[in-house]
């Protein structure tokens, strides 16, 4: 027998949600390509609010004055940032160019290099470095629209934080049941999902790092502070980070201590991706999403299946959105408390 929840979903009565659904729906589809400006908006926006509003809070000031000079000393910070990072670079440059040539003949003295030079041919080896940097100028260019992503992104942020206070009076002055306020609220669920998602992968991300330094102590690798660090960062991006660190650490590996030291790594990025997709993101899913584990899990099998490693990162935002909607339907649907007669003697 059908519960009575699912027959009134899908009843008559419930026209209007099919009509909100197939709205937010269709609209997720068309501005597909601007969600990733979401992303940069959420993580923009979430970092620098919380800021400008402890200083506003603190100090009396407008908050537009505040998120300026929040602006600036991050600007500044950036700029030392970036003027140390140029002087630790320019070093470690310096120092590559003295030992590379040296790594380089080692390299083609290895087993590996031998045998893949007897066995592959050079025009073949032409062809595919061709190939691979027609690849390399493709990734090149969707980096320059990450990049440009990300300027809107913060650009919205900022807008957004100084009208911060008009927004929200036009939001609660919309009819929480009218299609416009409705979308409103729901685009509100995306950018908390996609919030949560972050943080995921910020933890996600330090415990790669974790991991991952005792066996760059244990390989023997150089400047393993510069690695971790590389480690973390890469690790903030989802699922292609993990793999991305887990290559280049198998061929230090491998050029430091041969076929044992890949194979470690190797190992290593298998084993942490597992950890990433069916342990961590579930445990720390489980705290927002009052789903069982088993479903989680389920839910990451399927979007992986249906999208590929993408998947992995939609599958929570993807059931954190439709819960947070469900629970409206639900709350929607709760009969009202029955209004009590006063006894009270009228005096």
């Amino acid at each position: 027998m059908i519960s009575r929840g699912v027959r009134d979903l899908f009843g008559p009565i419930d026209l209007r949600r099919g009509l909100l659904l197939l709205s937010f729906a269709t609209l997720l589809l068309v501005f597909s390509r601007l969600l990733v400006v979401l992303v940069f908006f959420v993580a923009f926006e979430r970092l620098l609010d919380p800021v400008c509003g402890l200083l506003a809070r603190r100090t009396g000031m407008r908050r537009g004055l505040a998120l300026l000079i929040v602006l600036v000393l991050g600007a500044g910070l950036a700029a030392l940032g970036i003027y140390i990072g140029y002087d630790w670079a320019a070093t470690r440059v310096a120092e590559a160019r003295r030992l590379l040539p040296e790594r380089l003949a080692g390299l083609k003295q290895t087993p590996l290099f031998i045998m893949v030079q007897e066995r592959v041919d050079a025009d073949l080896l032409i062809e595919t470095a061709k190939r691979q940097t027609e690849h390399a100028l493709s990734y090149l260019g969707a980096l320059g629209h990450l990049l440009l992503h990300a300027l809107v992104g913060f650009v919205l942020a900022v807008v957004f934080i100084v009208d911060e206070e008009e927004l929200r009076r036009f939001s609660t002055s919309l009819d929480r049941r009218s299609l416009l306020g409705t979308l409103l609220r729901w685009l509100g669920y995306a950018a908390e999902a996609v919030s949560v998602t972050l943080q995921f992968q910020l933890v996600v991300a330090a415990v790669n790092a974790v991991l991952t330094w005792p066996v760059l102590l244990f390989v023997g690798l150089d400047h393993t502070g510069a690695l971790v660090f590389m480690i973390f960062v890469s690790g903030i991006v989802p699922v292609v980070g993990n793999f991305f660190s887990g290559l280049l650490l198998t061929l230090l590996a491998y050029q430091a201590q041969g076929p044992g030291g890949a194979l470690l790594f190797v190992v290593l990025t298998f084993v942490l991706h597992k950890i990433e997709s069916y342990y961590l993101n579930p445990r720390l899913a489980a705290r927002h999403v009052r789903l069982p584990g088993f479903v989680l899990i389920v839910s990451l099998l399927l979007w992986e299946q249906a999208i590929g490693f993408v998947g992995l990162f939609v599958s929570f935002p993807f059931l954190y959105l439709a819960q947070r909607i469900w629970s409206e339907f639900v709350q929607e649907d709760a009969p009202s408390p029955p209004l009590v007669a006063s006894t009270a003697p009228v005096p």
